[in-house]
């Protein structure tokens, strides 16, 4: 009885301490997990307000499909711009020390599956950009110029879109991959006058 009390006593110290550690871990998880996606963010919103700044210098300068292109640009980084500032802002109010370990996996969880859903999208908006392209050879005069302009514009756009969500899903999913192994490898095993934990890294 004497033994199983001071292993019980040993197994709540114990894991009690693992609990700091690993309350601090998750700190700083979910600090480099936020600070990574208001870096993003930053990125968006410098491509839009180049693009929009270029996109309206560029429409008085130029005529036919040209001025489309930089028409659409502009528009089409408006949106961008707007998600970007809603985006980070978002994230500078959140509090890393808020998130538990079911918490932190179910975020980045979640910010694994919003860039494979954006990236497929930036499928669909190359695809369809190279549609209105083909779609405008059939149009004649200020119709296809419209079309071609347009097209190229948004296979521009998703093209970057597309690549800057799979540079950010490949540093999120190796971000997230630290979290998975330092979990999966705490062991803490319970038995009548025994106990045991384990941690492999």
């Amino acid at each position: 009885m004497y033994k199983f009390g001071c292993a019980l006593i040993f197994a709540l110290l114990l894991a009690l301490k693992l609990l700091a550690q690993d309350t601090a871990y998750l700190k700083t998880f979910n600090q480099e997990r936020i600070h990574t996606t208001k870096t993003a963010m930053v990125v968006l919103g410098g491509w839009s307000v180049v693009n929009i700044t270029t996109g309206l210098i560029a429409m008085g300068q130029t005529s036919g499909e040209a001025k489309y292109f930089h028409q659409m640009n502009a528009i089409w980084n408006v949106v961008n711009l707007g998600i970007a500032t809603a985006g980070y802002l978002g994230n500078r109010k959140l509090n890393p020390s808020s998130y538990n370990m079911q918490g932190s996996i179910k975020e980045q969880n979640k910010i694994d599956k919003i860039y494979l859903v954006n990236g497929a999208l930036d499928v669909a908006y190359i695809l369809g950009g190279l549609y209105a392209r083909e779609y405008g050879k059939n149009q004649t005069g200020k119709e296809q110029d419209r079309w071609k302009g347009y097209g190229s514009s948004i296979i521009l756009q998703g093209g970057f879109l597309l690549l800057y969500d799979v540079v950010n899903i490949s540093v999120h999913h190796r971000h997230g991959k630290a979290l998975y192994k330092k979990f999966d490898g705490m062991q803490i095993a319970f038995s009548p006058g025994n106990i045991a934990a384990s941690i492999s890294f």
